[in-house]
């Protein structure tokens, strides 16, 4: 039962490393590091297994375009940003970006929020245009700008306050009295 979606993991998995490969090596797949917290690791597994399921067997009908491969691409794409040096907050919110690229849906995380809404922002500066290959140049350059701009985010809190506000300032309609 668990090799169907080990396979589909691991197939994915292959994906996101090669679409990350200008931002560094993610390493080899690892169920282990899908278990949120040891304490309901049955559970967790099971969702990521289920999802990982319905995500193969809808593709035909939908695409990547279900709440299933959503779910299944953030939680893949997180793990890949742990491992390139984000931190769990940033991680997580790269990877809801990367699942929004990857399928044109946003799953918006509470802790999160401001970050993803500033990544398709990035990732599409002209328009967004979710038909994209993973094995793109384009798309490889891109998540290693966006990365590296997470990562000078995340060492630097104000820095990412300053663009925020800017963010804000530039996206705000004009008002006149």
């Amino acid at each position: 039962m668990i090799n169907k979606p080990l396979e589909i993991a691991k197939r994915e998995w292959e994906n996101i490393r090669h679409s990350l490969e200008m931002c560094g090596d993610i390493g080899e797949f690892d169920l282990e590091s899908f278990v949120l917290d040891k304490p309901t690791f049955i559970s967790n597994l099971s969702l990521f297994t289920a999802n990982l399921i319905e995500m193969d067997e809808e593709f035909m009908r939908h695409g990547y375009a279900t709440p299933e491969a959503l779910d299944a691409f953030t939680n893949l794409a997180t793990t890949a940003l742990e491992r390139l040096g984000l931190s769990k907050e940033w991680a997580l919110a790269f990877g809801d970006g990367y699942g929004y690229v990857r399928i044109g849906w946003f799953g918006v995380q509470e802790e999160t929020e401001e970050q993803q809404m500033l990544f398709p922002e990035m990732f599409f500066p002209v328009g967004k245009v979710f038909n994209w290959d993973f094995d793109s140049s384009l798309v490889k350059t891109k998540f290693k700008t966006v990365l590296e701009t997470f990562i000078g985010w995340q060492n630097d809190p104000q820095r990412y306050a300053n663009e925020l506000e800017r963010y804000y300032n530039y996206s705000k309609p004009s008002r006149t009295k």
